[in-house]
């Protein structure tokens, strides 16, 4: 099984290497969306630099590499493997192999490998998300708070399915930590209330 975990975990992490944003403003606008804003690849740094239509199809495309990784490790691993997928895609999507190792922060990805394995949560966590984005207007707030509500969410969500909680939940509490590393700096610049409003 362990050998089916790690097959699970390099697929996932070569899909999440496949930069979306990347890939957009290079094929778009002859441009690398690296090059501008916080030099991230994910959907709000395509926003801020290429407007709405790029950074949905970011989004977009973000959550459904995920989605395919999860269901790809599912395929591998069972369930479990599908969480151990949802992890090294978010590893992959911020340390791309084929890009220089400079990614995004991983929101999409979350959103789409939840979205295949926590259904039910989707709705919450998003609602989350946005409540925050909506009174503040900074994106990075929200992103937090629904980052740091998934591994909660998924210890909830295990106990009323009546499974063991240990891979789901290790591997949603990895994720968190994935987020929140990759949003130090904004939680830097909140704290100083120097962070940038949509």
């Amino acid at each position: 099984m362990i050998l089916r975990y790690l097959a699970a975990a390099a697929a996932a992490y070569l899909l999440g290497s496949i930069s979306t944003g990347v890939l957009l403003s290079r094929g778009l606008f002859h441009d690398d969306v690296r090059q501008h804003g916080s030099g991230g690849t994910g959907a709000t740094n395509m926003l801020r630099t290429f407007k709405l239509k790029a950074a949905l199809a970011t989004f977009a495309g973000d959550a459904a590499k995920a989605a395919a990784a999860v269901l790809l490790g599912r395929a591998i691993a069972g369930f479990d493997g599908g969480c151990v997928a949802a992890v090294f895609v978010i590893v992959g999507h911020m340390w791309p192999l084929f890009f220089g190792f400079r990614g995004g922060k991983g929101i999409a990805c979350t959103v789409g490998a939840a979205a295949v394995l926590y259904p039910v949560l989707l709705l919450p966590l998003v609602v989350l998300w946005g409540i925050p984005v909506l009174l503040t207007r900074y994106i990075s707030l929200g992103s937090i708070i629904g980052g740091v509500a998934l591994t909660p969410a998924v210890a909830a969500w295990c106990h009323g399915q009546g499974l063991a909680p240990a891979i789901p939940v290790g591997c949603a509490a990895a994720m968190t930590l994935l987020i929140l590393w990759a949003h130090r700096e904004n939680m830097a610049r909140l704290a100083r209330g120097e962070e940038n409003k949509v």
